[in-house]
């Protein structure tokens, strides 16, 4: 049976009509599963009981059954392992930021695409998996519809905008390989009627697929755009992100140039700092060159390091020195802050831990 989450608000009136069901009633539903987020279709007191019925006879609720689920101990960052129909596992994390004084509270939950990632980059344990197969609507969007279940118990009051909750597509793999369910995931977040998640409030990341980008910036939706770009050179970025030898840099940043002309928005640039790798005074001079003429934020990131990967994060000197330099080009930055490392918190890993236990 299929997820009720993968289901179109039109394509479900249309099935509810074929089944002498008034299609207005679909209204009701979607705001039982979006809105109410009702786990069972018993639970949905609006509807008549020939829907319900209906529903119960060829659709199911959520398409995800939780395997697993590590709080770190600071108790901000929450990292879930979900088991899809096929038995496939993906991963879910929720970060959670208290206000700091320059940015208010706010709750970011990074959902997968794929079961796995065909891309690649060397130091993702996401891609020491491989590609295993795309997640349907349904399994993207069920990811943050049950981890708002779980802020509803936790926070013991609605919660809805003021709570400022973020989606970032930065899990499991590459959200533009997957790019019509990305898409419609994403209007889904932002449908009004439902989740009702501001379009700046949701990010689509990409490790650099050119025409999907300028796809994106044709869309009808204000979401953001972070590349993750990791080197400044085609040399240096293409020893860990194989994707570089089919879409070059200047490609990249030519289609990122595009994107921003079009869309007048920024672009969030993602930089894993890998020591020894990509993180010299000489490799910071080229980056600063490289994005200055660009509306653009860089995010600098610690790796987490893999198993099955021999790059390790670059210190703190060695950071700090880098972004000195990014400052110097008048590039705005930020040192990506540090979550959930004590429970395997970065894409992929706990799903590779979970996978070597079983085994």
């Amino acid at each position: 049976m299929i997820s009720i989450f993968d289901k179109k608000k039109e394509d479900l009136k249309l099935d509810f009509e074929n089944a002498g069901i008034k299609g207005y009633r679909v209204d009701q539903l979607w705001q039982a599963i979006y809105v109410d987020l009702s786990s069972d279709f018993d639970e949905i007191k609006t509807l008549p009981s020939e829907a319900i019925d209906y529903l119960k006879s060829s659709h199911v609720v959520s398409p995800l059954q939780l395997v697993v689920k590590r709080k770190s101990k600071d108790k901000s960052t929450d990292k879930y392992l979900w088991k899809l129909h096929d038995n496939k596992l993906i991963e879910t994390v929720l970060m959670r930021y208290d206000e700091d004084g320059h940015r208010r509270r706010r709750r970011t939950v990074c959902i997968s695409s794929q079961v796995g990632c065909a891309l690649d980059c060397k130091f993702c344990a996401t891609g020491q998996q491989g590609f295993s197969r795309q997640l349907t609507v349904g399994e993207i969007v069920s990811q943050v519809i049950e981890i708002k279940k779980d802020l509803l118990i936790e926070e013991g009051r609605p919660f809805n905008n003021e709570n400022n909750l973020n989606i970032v597509f930065m899990g499991m793999g590459e959200p533009l390989a997957n790019y019509s369910r990305t898409i419609e995931a994403a209007k889904r977040f932002n449908d009004q009627k439902g989740l009702n998640i501001g379009a700046r409030n949701i990010t689509i990341s990409t490790v650099g697929l050119v025409p999907k980008i300028l796809d994106l910036a044709e869309e009808n939706i204000q979401v953001n755009l972070a590349v993750s770009i990791h080197a400044p050179d085609d040399d240096t970025r293409s020893e860990t992100v194989p994707i570089n030898k089919t879409y070059p840099i200047t490609e990249l940043i030519n289609a990122c140039k595009k994107y921003i002309e079009i869309t007048n928005r920024k672009v969030f640039f993602e930089y894993v700092l890998l020591q020894g790798q990509n993180d010299s005074i000489s490799h910071a001079d080229k980056l600063g060159r490289l994005l200055k003429p660009l509306m653009c934020h860089l995010n600098l990131i610690p790796v987490n390091p893999t198993l099955k990967s021999n790059y390790i994060r670059s210190n703190s000197e060695k950071i700090n020195a880098f972004r000195e330099v990014i400052d110097k080009y008048g590039i705005p930055s930020t040192i990506r802050m540090e979550k959930g490392i004590d429970i395997n918190a970065g894409c992929g890993q706990l799903k590779s831990e979970y996978i070597e236990i079983e085994g």
